[in-house]
């Protein structure tokens, strides 16, 4: 049930980043160098609080595990996507409507995957991961301006 519903939840929002990239959020290369920027970070962070400081047990279940691999590799990347080229160009105010709109969904989605048993907090709690999502999310921001900075500075190539 976990699983389709991670695999639901990630089709929807690669095609929402489908849909807006031709609303030109976006190049295609930003949304790629996004994707892979935010699976680094996020893959990285995750291994660290796993595997080295042990703060949070996964599940031995294949299933939920194959659950938690969505949502980390997938769903968290394409999201964090969507969301960085969504606030990127907006006002103060709505800024902040759609960081707590961010927040509320990162904070349910962590409540499925505890209430489902994908995972447990040992030294970890909801604060700690509200924090890191938000870090990351202006990571992210901050990623996508310099990147679209090397554009404007480099001219391209040959005048291109």
């Amino acid at each position: 049930m976990v699983v389709t519903f991670y695999f639901i939840i990630s089709w929807m929002m690669i095609g929402l980043l489908t849909f807006n990239r031709k609303r030109s959020w976006g190049s295609l290369r930003e949304i790629f160098f996004l994707i892979l920027f935010t699976c680094l970070i996020n893959t990285h962070t995750y291994l660290g609080l796993f595997e080295t400081f042990k703060w949070i047990k996964t599940t031995t279940n294949p299933k939920l595990y194959v659950a938690f691999l969505l949502f980390r590799s997938v769903f968290i990347p394409v999201f964090m996507t969507y969301f960085t080229l969504l606030i990127f160009n907006q006002s103060l105010k709505r800024m902040l409507y759609l960081v707590l709109l961010f927040s509320g969904i990162i904070l349910a989605l962590d409540k499925i995957g505890l209430s489902s048993n994908m995972y447990a907090f040992k030294k970890w709690n909801l604060f700690y991961t509200f924090s890191y999502y938000i870090a990351l999310l202006f990571l992210a921001l901050f990623a996508l301006r310099w990147f679209r900075g090397l554009k404007t500075m480099s001219g391209g190539v040959n005048g291109r």
